[in-house]
């Protein structure tokens, strides 16, 4: 109960757009439920889903966020562009925000940690006014490029999003926009909100790192590799999560991908990944 009125205390001042913004898209997915897709929905679903998640993992993360690679000015856009139509903030928003988390993980400047509740660090944090702060100074690399830039400005942010529900629908009807642009919303939403959630509160924990990150599986299934939290915080840089062929990142394998096909180039590893490959180990927290 405590926990409950605290969420409701009169001294948060609630982000009613999104509150209002967020409810009608959980709602608007409801329908999925009482028939079944076609083919053509399934794909849009599919193919949507792992462009923005790819956006997201690969674009914002560990481009934009962490330089874990060096890609042309092209292809650098493009990851932005792709981030943006999974409907999660424009780049500098995003990436502001995700370097403040890595300066202050699960502390009380942290912007969206689960020790204020599970809630709060899964989707409740985007509610409040308090946590949707601009850390522009710390994304201020970002503002040089004037694509990446605009992408920030104002309702642009929601473009890319809307193309990808044009695009559904003149493929795939209004069940493709069900499909390939609401739930695929949906879907790539709590995938990256379980990496804050769920992997700051249970997972492995190889390395000894200051917050309370951990390696869940299911997660880096889901979020296409993110779930590796752990490996992540150990060392953020890297853009290669998965240390153990057994520990699945679909993002890292199609950077291994681009980069065999010299799309990209200069991929960072983890020194962890680096042991890994030549048969050495490396103590947690090294």
């Amino acid at each position: 109960m405590a926990t409950a009125a605290a969420e409701l205390d009169q001294s948060v001042r609630w982000n009613w757009v999104n509150v209002i913004f967020m409810t009608l898209i959980h709602l608007a997915a409801i329908p999925a439920f009482f028939f079944v897709p076609s083919i053509t929905d399934l794909a849009l679903f599919v193919a949507f889903y792992l462009l923005s998640g790819f956006g997201i993992t690969i674009g914002f993360h560990r481009l934009l966020a962490h330089r874990g690679f060096d890609c042309s000015r092209f292809q650098y856009r493009l990851w932005a562009i792709l981030g943006t139509a999974a409907l999660q903030g424009g780049p500098v928003w995003w990436v502001g925000l995700h370097r403040k988390h890595h300066q202050a993980s699960d502390r009380e400047q942290d912007p969206h940690s689960p020790r204020e509740s599970f809630f709060h660090g899964h989707i409740g944090w985007m509610l409040k006014k308090s946590r949707l702060s601009r850390h522009m100074r710390l994304a201020s690399d970002l503002s040089k490029d004037p694509v990446v830039y605009w992408l920030d400005k104002g309702i642009n942010p929601v473009l890319p999003w809307l193309a990808t529900l044009v695009i559904c629908l003149a493929i795939g009807g209004w069940t493709g926009v069900l499909w390939g642009g609401i739930l695929r919303t949906i879907w790539v939403w709590h995938a990256t909100w379980c990496v804050n959630s769920v992997c700051h509160r249970w997972g492995q924990r190889p390395f000894d790192t200051r917050e309370n990150s951990g390696n869940v599986w299911w997660v880096g299934l889901w979020a296409l590799g993110e779930g590796w939290h752990n490996n992540h915080h150990a060392q953020p840089k890297a853009a290669i999560h998965t240390h153990h062929w057994w520990e699945i990142d679909p993002s890292a394998y199609l950077l291994w991908t681009m980069e065999k096909l010299h799309l990209i180039k200069n991929v960072v590893r983890s020194r962890a990944h680096i042991a890994t490959a030549v048969g050495e180990t490396v103590e947690a927290g090294e």
